[in-house]
């Protein structure tokens, strides 16, 4: 609401944002008189041995099942490629990728529209970002050219980049790099 305050700390760790939430859910809290954001919290509990709580939703909720995936060759979700039209029916996984795409899926969507070789008009776009660093950089341009290499049919048409912040646990300046192809 206009006019109040939105009240939260910060990791003294990393100096993260700790919301009034998180600390509600235990998904935050003090260690050893240090405030810790849940990322911080994991890898302390994680590196002490201790016991991870159970997280709750909000009151009432149900937890999420999760669905093991078949491994690839399976005929599972491995063999199939992510079509833009298809709906998920039912959540498989919690994580990974966009939209909840397993993490290396994203470069297996199937476009109706072919790539325009030839054309200065684009059909197609992909993004990269990294901090700005050199070893981030480098990184960067090795993944951009091995993704060229890796296909004949991409012919790349413009590019964009920007300066901006990419939402994580910290908030740094990041090259944003889209390639029209």
């Amino acid at each position: 609401m206009p006019g109040e305050e939105e009240s939260y700390a910060t990791c003294g760790k990393c100096g993260a944002t700790v919301y009034p939430e998180h600390l509600a859910r235990r998904v935050a809290e003090h260690w050893e008189g240090v405030l810790l954001c849940p990322f911080c919290l994991r890898e302390q509990r994680s590196a002490s041995g201790a016991a991870m709580p159970a997280v709750t939703g909000e009151p009432g909720s149900e937890p999420v099942a999760l669905v093991e995936l078949e491994p690839a060759g399976a005929g599972g979700l491995a063999d199939e490629p992510i079509a833009y039209d298809k709906k998920p029916t039912a959540i498989r996984a919690i994580g990974g990728g966009p939209g909840g795409l397993p993490v290396g899926k994203l470069e297996e969507y199937v476009c109706r529209r072919p790539l325009l070789k030839g054309s200065p008009n684009a059909t197609r776009c992909k993004t990269f970002h990294c901090k700005l660093a050199d070893g981030a950089l480098a990184y960067m341009c090795r993944e951009i050219n091995e993704w060229v290499d890796s296909d004949d049919n991409i012919e790349i048409k413009f590019a964009t980049s920007t300066i901006g912040v990419v939402e994580g646990k910290h908030v740094d300046p990041h090259l944003i790099l889209t390639i029209f192809y």
